[in-house]
């Protein structure tokens, strides 16, 4: 139980789920024996929707893990330039490798370091324009990430935000029964508010997965 939806509920929804092919597939179930957070199966048939109605050209990813959801954005809109950054260096070599595997090197440009920092990076290189960003790295960082991240984003960008309810803790302490992740939980829940309130982000909260908050951004 995830305390955001049921069980039987997801096993129902998730009865329909197929990977976009059979290479993502694999990596799907390797990822997941293995226990790396990759996204779960339910976010991404939402994100699906989501990225063929964008149709997006220019995508900046915070959380690369093993490089499957970089190598899904790069399957489902094949005309779109992707930057991922990592800042573990194991799970980055695993994704470089599987990118390579893959033969999407050349349309991935794999990021090794702090997520802010290497966004200012970008930008002091003049590379910004990205109209699809998507988070999913160190919880109680999401709102220095998502800040950087604005300094490059397109006019219109669509922002997805992933497992911004941390299996409920975010709505309610009950959720944290060991009291371990009250630090966590307050970043969260000063991240949520930010992109809630600000006149520049308008912010849909959505219970799929882990919890996606789903931005547009106005300048």
């Amino acid at each position: 139980m995830k305390n955001i939806t049921n069980d039987l509920v997801d096993n129902y929804i998730t009865e329909y789920y197929r990977p976009v092919n059979d290479t993502l597939g694999e990596l799907r179930k390797m990822g997941e024996n293995d226990h790396v957070p990759i996204i779960q199966r339910d976010t991404e048939m939402v994100l699906n929707s989501y990225l063929k109605l964008k149709k997006p050209k220019k995508i900046l990813e915070i959380g690369t893990a093993i490089g499957y959801s970089s190598l899904y954005f790069a399957t489902v809109c094949p005309y779109a330039e992707i930057y991922t950054i990592e800042k573990d260096e194991t799970m980055l070599q695993a994704a470089r490798n599987n990118i390579e595997v893959s033969g999407m090197s050349h349309r991935i440009t794999s990021l090794f370091g702090d997520g802010q920092e290497q966004i200012e990076k970008l930008r002091d290189q003049s590379i910004d324009g990205f109209d699809f960003i998507f988070v999913d790295a160190a919880k109680s960082h999401y709102k220095r990430f998502l800040e950087a991240a604005l300094t490059v984003a397109a006019d219109g960008a669509l922002i997805i935000s992933d497992n911004i309810l941390m299996r409920g803790m975010t709505a309610s302490d009950e959720f944290d029964t060991f009291r371990k992740h009250k630090t966590n939980i307050r970043k969260m829940r000063e991240y949520v508010e930010f992109i809630c309130t600000q006149s520049d982000l308008d912010t849909s909260l959505m219970a799929v997965g882990d919890g996606l908050a789903v931005t547009v951004y106005k300048r």
